[in-house]
């Protein structure tokens, strides 16, 4: 398998990630997130973070490192998840989404 072969997987499972990240926001935005929806939300965006890195896009990398920085605070019960944050999150994945796509 090639260089470009992988590469090419990595963006067809960024969509991925990025579809249940978007999901699980609109779970927060709905309401009815849990630990399992954060989780999911961290482990999607922990996943672009992860491939970014294998291909030098460090500004992906970079961005996406503060995005699971503030997922984990989330998770840890730093930081709520309300209205704000929610918009925050959101645009933070549109720019995510402009990155990659």
């Amino acid at each position: 398998m090639t260089s470009e072969e992988i590469q090419a997987i990595f963006f067809v499972e960024s969509e991925a990630s990025h579809a249940a990240a978007e999901a699980g926001l609109a779970a927060c935005r709905a309401g009815t997130q849990d630990a399992d929806t954060i989780n999911a939300i961290f482990r999607a965006v922990h996943s672009i973070k992860g491939g970014a890195g294998a291909f030098g896009f460090t500004a992906l990398q970079g961005f996406t490192h503060v995005f699971e920085t503030l997922l984990s605070d989330v998770r840890d019960g730093l930081v709520a998840v309300e209205p704000p944050l929610e918009d925050l999150m959101l645009r933070a994945l549109d720019v995510l989404s402009d990155h990659v796509f």
